[in-house]
C-alpha cells in the first residue's frame, strides 16, 4: 500500500480567463496615470518593453484576478496594485503589499504557485495559494 502524507496546505486557489483583445482596448484608452490605478508601476515598465505588452498586461490582469479569488476577497477590500505580478521566463511571481499582505496573512498564506497558458487570445492564470 502506498501511504503519502503531504505537509504542504493548499490555503486557497483562484483562476481567470481575461480575453487578450479586451485588456488590449484597455491600455489603447487609458494614459500611463490610469493604468497606474490598475497596475504597479513595475508592472507597466515591463509591460511596455516586452514584444507583447497586450498579453503581458493580460497576464498581469488575469493573476491579479486569481489571486484575489484565492484569498477569498476578491479585489473589493485592496487595491489592485497591492498585488504585484512579475514575468519572468519561466514563471510569475507574486508579491503583496497593504490589504493584500493583511488578508494572506490572516489565511496563512506564505507562497503562491502559479502557472499560466495562453491560447486563442486569451490568458489563463492558475494560483494555489499555500
Amino acid at each position: 500500500m502506498l501511504q503519502f502524507e503531504s505537509k504542504i496546505a493548499v490555503k486557497g486557489i483562484g483562476i481567470d480567463i481575461t480575453s487578450i483583445e479586451r485588456i488590449s482596448r484597455l491600455i489603447e484608452r487609458y494614459d500611463r496615470q490610469t493604468l497606474a490605478l490598475l497596475f504597479a508601476e513595475k508592472e507597466i515598465n515591463f509591460c511596455q518593453l516586452t514584444s507583447n505588452p497586450q498579453q503581458a498586461y493580460a497576464l498581469c490582469f488575469a493573476a491579479k484576478e486569481a489571486v484575489a479569488k484565492a484569498l477569498g476577497t476578491g479585489l473589493a477590500e485592496m487595491d489592485w496594485n497591492e498585488i504585484e505580478v512579475q514575468i519572468m521566463p519561466e514563471k510569475l511571481t507574486i508579491n503583496l503589499s497593504g490589504q493584500a499582505t493583511t488578508q494572506a496573512e490572516k489565511r496563512g498564506i506564505k507562497n503562491w504557485l502559479v502557472t499560466w497558458f495562453s491560447w486563442d487570445n486569451h490568458v489563463l492564470v492558475h494560483v494555489v495559494a499555500i
